[in-house]
């Protein structure tokens, strides 16, 4: 993993991420995608009168569409080879077939983009390449990590009274931080200004569900069933089933099992960052993509629409971070002050590294001089580089309501419940690495019937928030171990000068 979290990792991905861009707007200017199924144009007469035509796929020809007005054009064919030309282009069709004199033509919504100069063509298949190593690594990448992380606690009696404490603070700041991250992008909606403009065809409907459903769906009838349609709920309620009961057998007979899989672990990460070295190139091509294929019109909304998410993202890592000190201060009875200067170096290398397992050496020995002892860090550390990761859950809960909100689905609290619960722990079955949030919010998507068709758009304005969710997340494996000292009080710490692991 080491390769993967240099300082020269985050300047190619900054300079994918900026080629692309550069790129993507050359291409939108030079080669423009043209009208794609799906898509809505308002046409507007030299009377000031608007009509709004939706482009309906034909499967005789790929070129032709199915022309729908509302309201209707007198003339207007029921059919016209006019998928792939420009607007403008369009609307003097348009004219010339129906002898409506149209002064503007604009694109107002879009869906998948389906037809693509072969420029565009090739960046596509290059980031959907990048994108499938992604989502082909998601569910390997969830069990075996949570499974191991659980599993290396040693035994029931050593998960016993500090497990538990430890696993309920974890959840439940966790779940505290999701909460500050659904309560933001419910009250600023960035992605509001980009609803009507992009159509999830490829998602399902995604509705509110009564209680009764969601306790039921925590429970796979058939797990291997739960894995093959990334059922994230059901998959990671069979894992810790799982994992607690190799914990229940005891260390000798569940050590084939857990060597399997501790194998598996480090075979797993080897592939994340084979993966992530080509994170560059892919978003590279990621970025392009997305921009060559938008509309000009299109540009200012979604702007204005990443700005305001990452506002929305950084103000509730901000937030929560507020949370944490307080909670420091009212439980722990830690001075915040003294626990920013103690545990400010590691709080620097996650900013700089983006990633908790890369800090956890600098956690482990700030905590050693913070006073906490060693029975305490050596346990909880470990176990929330991997675990416990309250930005990266906080971060995943904003991100799928900006999705819901950019294509036009209201989520109820049925749903919004569906998608705390996704967010905790897909966020647990997060890699301690760069953008690893990014690679389970395929999961965060798909549990609530969401499109992943613009999840490329998030990994350009990535690297700034994944800085501050990474000092959130070390921060808050920080504080448990300060809740669980005070907690647990023993004479016999006072003597534990073990210098940290």
């Amino acid at each position: 993993m080491d390769g993967i979290v240099d300082r020269r990792f985050g300047l190619k991905v900054l300079a994918g991420i900026v080629l692309g861009c550069a790129v993507g707007a050359m291409l939108l200017i030079a080669s423009p995608v043209g009208l794609q199924p799906g898509d809505r144009v308002e046409l507007t007469t030299t009377s000031g009168a608007t009509h709004t035509v939706s482009l309906e796929a034909t499967p005789t020809d790929p070129r032709v569409a199915k022309l729908v007005a509302e309201p209707p054009i007198r003339g207007l064919p029921e059919k016209m080879a006019t998928l792939g030309l420009p607007a403008d282009q369009f609307r003097r069709e348009i004219a010339q077939a129906t002898g409506t004199p149209i002064e503007t033509a604009r694109v107002v919504s879009r869906g998948d983009v389906t037809l693509r100069p072969w420029t565009v063509e090739l960046l596509h298949v290059a980031g959907q390449l990048f994108m499938r190593l992604l989502r082909m690594l998601v569910v390997p990448l969830l069990l075996v990590t949570v499974l191991v992380g659980i599993a290396s606690v040693g035994s029931i009696g050593r998960l016993g009274r500090l497990g538990l404490q430890a696993s309920i603070w974890m959840v439940g700041t966790m779940f505290v931080a999701v909460a500050i991250g659904l309560t933001a992008v419910n009250i600023l909606r960035p992605g509001a200004a980009l609803r009507g403009q992009w159509v999830a065809e490829e998602a399902d409907a995604a509705v509110s569900q009564s209680v009764s459903e969601l306790i039921l769906r925590i429970v796979p009838t058939n797990p291997v069933k739960a894995i093959a349609e990334l059922d994230v709920v059901g998959i990671l309620f069979f894992v810790i089933l799982l994992a607690v009961a190799l914990l229940k057998v005891g260390p000798k007979r569940a050590a084939p099992v857990l060597g399997f899989f501790e194998s598996l672990n480090a075979v797993v990460a080897v592939m994340v960052g084979w993966v992530m070295l080509l994170a560059p190139y892919g978003i590279f091509a990621l970025v392009a993509h997305t921009i060559a294929t938008q509309e000009t019109s299109f540009l200012g909304p979604l702007l204005k629409s990443l700005g305001l998410f990452a506002v929305t993202v950084a103000v509730g890592l901000a937030l929560h971070f507020a949370f944490q000190l307080a909670i420091l201060a009212a439980v722990a009875r830690v001075n915040p002050r003294r626990f920013l200067q103690d545990m400010g170096p590691a709080l620097a290398t996650a900013f700089g590294t983006n990633s908790s397992s890369a800090t956890l050496p600098v956690t482990l020995r700030c905590a050693e001089e913070m006073g906490v002892p060693k029975r305490i860090y050596g346990f909880v550390l470990p176990v929330g580089a991997t675990l416990n990761m309250d930005g990266t859950a906080l971060f995943e809960a904003v991100a799928a309501m900006f999705f819901a909100q950019a294509f036009g689905f209201e989520f109820g609290l049925g749903t919004q419940i569906l998608l705390a619960l996704t967010s905790v722990l897909a966020a647990m079955g997060a890699a301690g690495i760069p953008s690893a949030g990014l690679v389970t919010m395929v999961l965060v998507l798909s549990a609530v019937g969401l499109p992943t068709s613009k999840l490329p758009l998030l990994w350009a304005i990535d690297r700034p928030l994944d800085m501050m969710r990474t000092v959130v997340n070390v921060s808050g494996d920080a504080l448990t171990c300060c809740i669980l000292q005070r907690l647990n009080p023993d004479p016999a710490d006072s003597n534990d000068h073990e210098p940290a692991a």
